[in-house]
């Protein structure tokens, strides 16, 4: 997950026109009173999994990729963003006086389905109705949506919603298998060229996935796995900037892979931005855009929006052996929530090292189509 900016707070998503202009508000210039990332830190967990409200945005990132007990396919995603509305909470008496605002975005692919929904709310920080803690315990929720450690390194996520073909819910338990994951140099992760434009940046990867999801008000086991990232500082894109492309691969081999692209107005990509691959012995490498080719092969537009979107890629790195071919679950993973952008589950096969392998993961796509997009519903 690349970066988000809180929009407002207080309405419904249908009271106000809708926008794919994620990027407009990532690139608002920011305010030197923030906490900056310009050096690594020492990161300690669970304490580190909680808020950290002197920078001004924070988000935590959950993904799936399931398989129910009848073998059908699911993809989920349940993300908290935290946006910090100015550096310091002035004196108040009010127990909901807070700077700070919470948004989430809650989705489901039910692959056997060919189906998606998607949702989103918005909250205060305070008066109990969102938040984040990393101690005595882990916790990010924003009403009866949240993500907590039910005992150490094993996590229960949970969030419902109406659908319009009857309720839309996950209940899931997420176990740690592997050690945290520290993107960029030791978690600092360089955003642009300038001195500060960077956040913080660890993922939690192959985590054990168990219990069940709900689609059309019908109930099904699941099991799988699931990928956490929690991200926070005080950033900005570069000028230039017009969207994104984010990818995140687990592998049956073990192997593992972050990789992204930020496009730029005049056709190329920011160069700054570093990837993580993880091969099956457990090594980790950085990757940049130097190490691979990204192509896409397929469009899908949305009868929504209008918005078209790339929707296969082939992903390849010459100078390692590896050659990918990548598939969304759903062609329609559309988030039709207040920013617009798409986000789904995948499926990925290909040869790593002169040997098949396969996997499943998530992508993200935003800035595709924003002279166009802004509808009311």
């Amino acid at each position: 997950m690349i970066g988000w900016l809180v929009a407002g707070c207080g309405a419904q998503a249908a009271d106000r026109p809708i926008t794919a202009s994620v990027v407009e508000a990532m690139s608002a210039p920011n305010d030197a009173n923030f906490a900056r990332a310009y050096a690594p830190r020492a990161f300690t967990f669970p304490q580190d999994h909680g808020a950290h409200p002197d920078y001004r945005t924070e988000w935590w990132y959950y993904t799936g990729n399931l398989t129910g007990d009848n073998g059908a396919p699911f993809g989920f995603q349940l993300t908290f963003f935290r946006s910090a509305l100015t550096p310091d909470m002035p004196p108040r008496t009010s127990t909901l006086a807070t700077n700070q605002v919470y948004m989430a975005h809650f989705a489901l692919t039910d692959g056997a389905r060919n189906a998606h929904a998607s949702f989103d709310r918005y909250s205060r920080g305070a008066g109990e109705l969102a938040g984040a803690t990393g101690e005595p315990g882990y916790r990010v929720w924003l009403e009866d949506w949240a993500a907590t450690e039910i005992e150490p390194g094993v996590y229960r996520l949970v969030a419902s919603a109406p659908g319009e073909d009857g309720p839309v819910a996950i209940d899931l338990t997420l176990r740690e298998t592997r050690p945290p994951v520290l993107h960029g140099e030791q978690g600092l992760h360089q955003k642009g060229p300038e001195a500060g434009n960077a956040s913080y940046y660890y993922s939690l990867v192959g985590l054990e996935t168990s219990g069940a999801v709900t689609y059309a008000g019908r109930t099904t086991p699941v099991t799988g796995r699931s990928w956490m990232d929690h991200e926070f500082g005080t950033s900005a894109l570069t000028a230039g900037a017009v969207g994104w492309d984010w990818f995140s691969i687990q592998f049956d081999n073990g192997a593992i892979l972050m990789v992204y692209e930020i496009r730029l107005a005049d056709g190329g990509v920011n160069p700054q931005i570093k990837g993580m691959l993880i091969w099956p012995d457990g090594a980790q490498q950085i990757v940049s855009e130097d190490d691979f080719e990204l192509t896409p092969t397929g469009t899908w537009t949305s009868t929504r929006t209008g918005i078209t979107y790339p929707s296969r890629w082939e992903l390849r790195f010459p100078d390692l052996e590896i050659d990918l071919t990548i598939t969304p679950l759903v062609a329609d993973q559309e988030m039709d929530v207040s920013f617009v952008y798409w986000e789904g589950a995948i499926d990925v096969t290909g040869v790593m090292r002169g040997e098949a392998v396969t996997g499943r993961g998530y992508v993200e796509l935003t800035g595709y189509g924003e002279q166009s997009t802004q509808y009311q519903r």
